[in-house]
């Protein structure tokens, strides 16, 4: 009998991890011609935010970026100022980066991360898009494992352009390539753990199951004896 429980957690274990596995090997962030061209109230741009970023968020967590959030952004010039309470893409792109990064920096670094940005005059519509790019690349390399996924053929990498187009040379990419890394690791460790909690919660006595397809996929395939 022990031995079939064990069987059966392994069995719903490697499931759910599969589940989670197809998921974060297909996230899409949304590119900057893809967001909203109408300016946005802030109640609009929390629920932007908080659905570009599902895929990080935890069984238990709040909402991943509130009012008052954005406001001490604002506050500390981490993020621009709202023109008569109205956000644009630019506002969009920029509080993405500041929840993202500040899963793995202090608000401080995320700070300085973005101040270098600035000051290199890089052309931000670029530079977003190339973070999430290279986020999706990561995660995709943080979560391909096993012989039925296969990792990204690319590398993810930053190509940083100026608002001219043009190339820029500096050690920033590597900088930032760096905390993508470390973000999508942290992501994948998060993720993983949660999904343990999960599995373990589900067998507990009078563990409610929401659907049939959960049951059926949950469930370990009957094994014949002959």
């Amino acid at each position: 009998m022990a031995d079939e429980q064990d069987q059966g957690r392994a069995w719903r274990t490697c499931v759910a991890y599969r589940t989670l596995a197809e998921r974060m090997t297909s996230i899409h962030i949304s590119r900057f011609s893809e967001l909203p061209r109408i300016e946005l109230y802030l109640d609009q741009l929390l629920s932007l935010v908080d659905d570009e970023l599902s895929f990080m968020r935890l069984p238990d967590e709040g909402p991943l970026v509130t009012g008052s959030m954005v406001n001490n952004y604002v506050k500390r010039h981490v993020v621009p100022a709202p023109v008569k309470h109205r956000y644009t893409r630019r506002h969009v792109c920029y509080v993405v980066c500041v929840c993202l990064f500040k899963r793995v920096l202090s608000i401080e670094q995320v700070t300085r991360l973005i101040r270098h940005v600035e000051e290199e005059n890089l052309d931000l519509r670029h530079t977003y898009d190339e973070l999430c790019a290279a986020l999706e690349c990561a995660l995709a390399e943080q979560f391909a494992v096993g012989p039925d996924f296969v990792a990204p053929a690319v590398e993810p990498v930053i190509d940083l352009r100026d608002a001219n187009g043009e190339k820029v040379d500096s050690p920033l990419d590597r900088t930032i390539e760096a905390a993508v890394v470390s973000l999508a690791a942290k992501i994948y460790v998060e993720q993983v753990l949660a999904l343990g909690e999960e599995t373990a919660l589900a067998e507990q006595p009078g563990a409610h199951v929401d659907s049939d397809s959960h049951a059926a996929a949950t469930t370990p395939p009957a094994v014949t004896t002959v």
